[in-house]
Formats: C-alpha cells, structure tokens, sequence
C-alpha cells in the first residue's frame, strides 16, 4: 500500500492512463483510503490545536480583567480599613457607631463599597474556566461538519461523551443537557449551574473539549487513520507474536 501510494503521489493523470487498468485502480484506491486518513487526522489534529489555543486565550483574558481590577481593590481595602479604624476608635471610646460611620465613609457610600467588595470577590477569585465559553463561536464553525464526517469509534467509557456529540451533531435542541461524561467533581458542573443564560454554549465547549482528551487517550479512535486508530489493533498479541519467525525481537523484558 505504501508503495502503490508513492506511485499515485508522482503520477499525473496522463501517467495513470498508461497503467493496466487493475493496476490503475489499485492505485486510485489506496490513495483514496490513505487520503481520507490523512484528512481525519488533519481534523482532529487541528481541533486539537484550537482547543489548545482556547485555553491560554482564556487565561490572558482573566490575568488582564484581575490586574484591571487591582486599583479598585487597593482603594476598597483603604476604606474598609478607615471604617474599621474609626468603629475601633469610637469602641474604645463608648462612642455611638452612627457617627463614626458618618466620619469614615457615611453609610450611603458603604453599601457601594459592600457591592463593590463582593464583585472585586468574584473577580480575583475567577478562573480561566469563567471565560472559556467563548470558544463557542470558534467550535460553531466546523463542529457539526465535523462529527458528521468524521466515523469515530469509542470505547465503553467515552459512550456518555459520544451521546452528548451526537446531539451536537443532530443540531437537536435538547432541553436538559446530559452532563454523564463530565467528573463528578469537574469544575464545569458549577460553571454550567451559574450560567444558566449561555448554559448551552458552555455545555457544547465542554463537549468538544472532552472530545479532545479523549482522543489523546484513546477512549475514542477513528476506524482508519494513522494517528488517531484503535490501539488494540496496532498491537500483536503475544501468542501471534512468538509464532512469527519474522518478527526477530525479545519477549522477555528482562
């Protein structure tokens, strides 16, 4: 097969008019299924690389919004640290709370530094998962085509994640996302339940982003390909093996 496709690579089709029509067809038929393997694998070798490039897109953009909010912090923590200087103050003092409040920041002004404190909290606190629901618009542009061209083969374990791609992959608009191929601790369990408006979009992010470690496992394969095939008949069982006068190598790992 290897040498049928070298020859159909250096041939024009004038060149393959030549050949035996057995011969010519042989030709034409091992480049269409070697082709074909190497496309499949172009496109899971480039899902893979968009999803890669997903992620540190999503970790710049939660970097820049911490560091965008580190001024507003400093400030938050200065006054909260007024306040509690002046309650301390007015505490030791027996004083009432009511004007020491007045003094520091007036109670009107704190519950904007409340409100303020509890979103600075969500923001030093959020994670690059918080945006990853933006690769959606990245994932919409081939996904569909994607899965329906691709014939992926999968292992009992990945059958929940290939359930949830196949509603991708129908484009069938499903009310309750199923969620079996997740973890039961992962993260996207609680980024899924608090983005109830977009849960969609995050849910199809997460799919094919676990589409992507599941290749790389190998929990899901494709019927052919070079990169991408079942591990299982890559190998030689040990029984074929010793039987094989050709296969000249050690069965003994010591």
């Amino acid at each position: 097969m290897t040498r049928l496709r070298r020859q159909g690579e250096r041939y024009f089709t004038d060149g393959l008019r030549d050949i035996s029509s057995d011969r010519r067809l042989a030709i034409l038929a091992v480049c269409t299924v070697e082709w074909r393997a190497d496309i499949a694998d172009a496109i899971v070798e480039n899902h893979d690389r968009i999803v890669g490039k997903i992620w540190p897109d999503t970790k710049k953009q939660c970097d820049a919004q911490i560091n965008g909010a580190k001024t507003s912090l400093q400030d938050t923590l200065r006054s909260f640290k007024r306040l509690g200087a002046a309650l301390l103050e007015a505490k030791d003092d027996d004083a009432p709370l009511d004007p020491a409040v007045a003094t520091a920041c007036g109670w009107h002004k704190l519950e904007g530094l409340v409100a303020t404190a509890a979103q600075l909290g969500d923001t030093m606190s959020a994670e690059p998962l918080t945006h990853v629901g933006q690769g959606y618009h990245r994932f919409r542009r081939y996904a569909l085509r994607m899965l329906r061209a691709l014939d992926i083969k999968a292992a009992t374990v990945a059958e929940p994640l290939m359930a949830a791609a196949s509603i991708i992959r129908k484009n069938k608009d499903v009310a309750e996302k199923p969620r079996t191929f997740l973890q039961r601790n992962s993260k996207w369990h609680h980024h899924l339940n608090v983005q109830e408006s977009d849960g969609h979009r995050l849910w199809e992010v997460a799919v094919m982003s676990h589409l992507r470690d599941a290749f790389r496992s190998g929990d899901i394969w494709l019927s052919h390909s070079r990169r991408y095939g079942d591990l299982k008949q890559a190998l030689v069982p040990i029984e074929t093996g010793k039987a094989t006068p050709c296969l000249t190598v050690l069965f003994d790992p010591e």
